[in-house]
C-alpha cells in the first residue's frame, strides 16, 4: 500500500468498507472534485439520479435492504437542501445515511465571497451546515488536514452505530489532500456494545428470569429491531421459545409470517379480530425495537402496560417499568438468545395459545377492484425473496392485511410518510438487490398521486437496466387525504391527464432503444387476475406497469378505522378542555 492516499479516496474506502458498492447523488460544481476521487476507485460505482430528493430516497431504500448506511453525494446549498426531506425520513425511521456535501474551497469560505448558491453579500457559507442539525446524528467539516482521517472515521462509526444520518462536508480544495494510508489497515469500530457490562448483565438476567416466570408470554417485533441488526435474533427467539410472535405495521416482515408461531400484526384497535386481545392478554410481552408512532400503534390505542412488558429499545431497556437508559438492545438480545439456546426447554411454555390466521376480506372473482380485495391479492402474488415497497397512502394501510411468504424485504415509510418516497427508494432497493444477488423480484406499489411527485426515477430504472414490477393504484387523487378530510375538496385532486400506459415508453423502454417494457390497465377483477396469473408478468424479465383503477372514495379498512379512532380521541380531548 502507498504511504499516502487522497482524502477523497480515503473517505470512499471507508464507505466501501461497510459493504457499499454504489454511491448515489447528483453532480454539482462544488462536489466534482470529490467525485473525481470516487471515479478512481474500482470498488465503488456512481449512480446519478434525477434530483437530490430522489437520491436521498434511493440511498434510504438501498440502506434498508443492505442493512448498512448508504452514501449520498450532493453539492453545496441547492443540492444538500433539496435532499433534506429524504435525509429527515432516514433519520425518523433509522435508515442510516452518510451524506457527503461538496462545499466551496476553504479560502473562498473565509473570504465570504458572494458565490452562486449563497443568499446575500457577506453570508457565512457554513449556514447550511447549521440547517441540517436536527436531522443528523453528527457531522464534520473537513477544514484541518491533520484531523481529516480521524474525523471521517468518527462520523461514519457514529452513523453505523446509531443508524441515523451523518454529514461529511468536503470543501472542494481538500479532495486531493494526502492522508496517511496506513490508517485504513485498522477497521472501523462498528460493533454495537454497551459500556456498562454490569448493567447489561443485570438486564439479561432479569429478562431470562421474567421469561421463565411468565405463564403466557409473547414476542412483539418492531421496525427498529430490523434497522439495528436484530432481525435474525428476533426470529431465533421466536423459534427457540415457540412463543406467539407479532409484528407491527412498520415491523411487518420482521419474522417469517409462514411460521406456526407468527400470530399476526398488532396495531392496537386497528388490528384484525383477535390479535389485540391475544397479545394484550399475555402476562409478558417482549417488545423489541419499538417505534411507537401513531400509525404504528393504531392511533396510540395499544393496551400493553409496563408491568407486563420487557422493552428492548435502541437507546434504553425496560423490565416491567424499571428503565435502564443508554443501553442498546442488540447485545442484550444476542445474549438472551444464546442463553436460551443452551437450554431451550427451560423457557418453552406449555400454555395453549390460539393460532390466528388473517381473514379473507374479499373473495371476488369478478367486478370492480376494491381496496378490500387488492392488498391480500397482491400478498398472494408475492414470492419468497421478493422486495415489496408500499407507498404512503392506501398501499401502506392496505399491505398490513397481506400474508407474506418467507424472506420478504418490506419497505414502507409509515412514520415519516413522505409521499413519493417509494419511487426513489425502489431505485435503491433494485441496486441493493442486484449487489446481494437476491433471487426475488422488486415490486413497487404506488398511487398515481404519489407517483407524480417523483416519477423521474422510473427513467433511472430503465436507464440502469432494472425491471421492477410497478403497480400504479389509480384512484383519482389523494384518497388517503380524502379519508382524513375533504373527500370532495379539489385540494385532494391531482392531474388525471397522465397516460400511465405510455409512461415506460416516454422514459425509454421502447422499440427504438431496444429496451422492452409492458403496460397493463385493469379495471376489473377479471382483468387483474389475467395479469397476475400471466407467466411473463410474473417473471419480471422486463420493466412492467400494472395500472389498477379503483374508486376514489374506497379506503382500506385500517385507514378508515384509524381516522375514526383519531377523530374520537380529538373530540374527547376537546370536550375535556371545554369542561376545564
Amino acid at each position: 500500500m502507498a504511504a499516502t492516499i487522497s482524502m477523497g479516496q480515503y473517505l470512499f474506502k471507508r464507505v466501501a468498507e461497510l459493504g457499499n458498492e454504489h454511491v448515489f447523488g447528483v453532480p454539482g460544481d462544488f462536489n466534482l472534485a470529490i467525485l473525481d476521487e470516487l471515479f478512481k476507485m474500482p470498488e465503488l460505482k456512481w449512480l446519478g439520479t434525477c434530483n437530490e430528493l430522489n437520491a436521498a430516497y434511493a440511498t434510504d431504500g438501498y440502506a434498508r435492504i443492505k442493512g448498512m448506511p448508504g452514501a449520498l453525494v450532493t453539492t453545496y446549498a441547492v443540492g444538500e437542501l433539496s435532499a433534506m426531506n429524504g435525509v429527515a425520513g432516514a433519520y425518523a425511521e433509522h435508515a442510516g445515511m452518510i451524506h457527503i456535501v461538496g462545499m466551496p474551497a476553504r479560502m473562498v469560505q473565509k473570504a465570504r465571497l458572494m458565490l452562486h448558491h449563497t443568499m446575500e453579500p457577506g453570508m457565512d457559507q457554513a449556514i447550511y451546515v447549521e440547517m441540517a442539525g436536527p436531522i443528523r446524528k453528527t457531522y464534520t467539516v473537513l477544514m484541518e488536514e491533520k484531523t481529516m482521517a480521524q474525523e471521517i472515521d468518527r462520523v461514519i462509526e457514529e452513523g453505523v452505530l446509531s443508524r441515523l444520518p451523518v454529514y461529511i462536508y468536503v470543501p472542494m480544495d481538500v479532495a486531493g489532500v494526502q492522508l496517511d494510508a496506513k490508517r485504513l489497515e485498522t477497521p472501523l469500530k462498528i460493533e454495537i456494545t454497551n459500556s456498562d457490562k454490569d448493567v447489561e448483565e443485570e438486564i439479561i438476567k432479569s429478562t431470562l428470569d421474567q421469561i421463565k416466570a411468565a405463564s403466557a408470554p409473547a414476542i412483539l417485533g418492531d421496525i427498529l429491531s430490523i434497522r439495528h441488526g436484530g432481525k435474525k435474533f428476533v426470529e431465533k427467539l421466536m423459534n427457540l421459545t415457540k412463543f406467539p410472535t407479532y409484528s407491527t405495521p412498520l415491523g411487518k416482515g420482521v419474522v417469517d409470517e409462514t411460521s406456526p408461531y407468527f400470530n399476526g400484526l398488532y396495531n392496537g384497535e386497528v388490528s384484525f379480530d383477535g390479535v389485540a386481545s391475544s397479545i394484550e392478554s399475555s402476562d409478558l410481552v417482549i417488545d423489541i425495537g419499538p417505534l411507537h408512532s401513531d400509525s404504528n400503534t393504531g392511533g396510540f390505542t395499544r393496551n400493553i402496560t409496563d408491568d407486563h412488558t420487557i422493552i428492548l429499545a435502541h437507546n434504553y431497556c425496560q423490565i416491567k417499568g424499571k428503565k435502564y437508559d443508554g443501553v442498546h438492545f442488540l447485545p442484550v438480545l444476542r445474549r438472551v438468545v444464546e442463553e436460551i439456546e443452551k437450554q431451550p426447554e427451560a423457557y418453552t411454555k406449555k400454555h395453549n395459545w390460539t393460532k390466528l390466521n388473517p381473514p379473507l376480506l374479499n373473495n371476488s372473482t369478478s367486478g370492480p377492484i376494491e381496496q378490500s380485495f387488492i392488498w391480500q391479492r397482491i400478498g398472494r402474488f408475492l414470492k419468497p425473496g421478493d422486495i415489496v415497497l408500499a407507498e404512503s397512502g392506501t398501499a401502506q394501510f392496505g399491505m398490513p392485511d397481506s400474508p407474506f411468504p418467507e424472506n420478504i424485504g418490506y419497505i414502507t415509510q409509515t412514520f415519516w410518510s413522505s409521499i413519493g418516497y417509494t419511487v426513489g427508494a425502489c431505485l435503491g432497493a433494485c441496486v441493493a438487490a442486484k449487489e446481494m444477488k437476491r433471487p426475488g423480484r422488486v415490486v413497487l406499489l404506488v398511487g398515481e398521486g404519489s407517483l407524480q411527485m417523483t416519477v423521474q426515477e422510473v427513467g433511472s430504472y430503465i436507464r440502469f437496466g432494472f425491471t421492477p414490477i410497478i403497480f400504479v393504484i389509480n384512484n383519482n387523487g389523494y384518497s388517503i387525504e380524502r379519508a382524513i378530510n375533504g373527500p370532495e375538496q379539489t385540494y385532494n385532486d391531482v392531474s388525471m391527464l397522465w397516460d400511465h400506459q405510455k409512461m415506460l415508453e416516454f422514459f425509454g423502454a421502447r422499440k427504438e432503444t431496444g429496451i422492452p417494457g409492458k403496460s397493463f390497465a385493469c379495471k376489473t377483477v377479471e382483468e387483474l387476475e389475467a395479469v397476475l396469473n400471466d407467466e411473463t408478468f410474473n417473471s419480471a424479465s422486463c420493466i412492467q406497469v400494472c395500472e389498477v383503477f379503483m374508486d376514489r372514495l374506497d379506503y382500506p379498512w385500517r385507514l378508515s378505522t384509524q381516522v375514526g379512532v383519531t377523530r374520537a380521541k380529538m373530540a374527547k380531548a376537546a370536550a375535556a378542555l371545554q369542561v376545564a
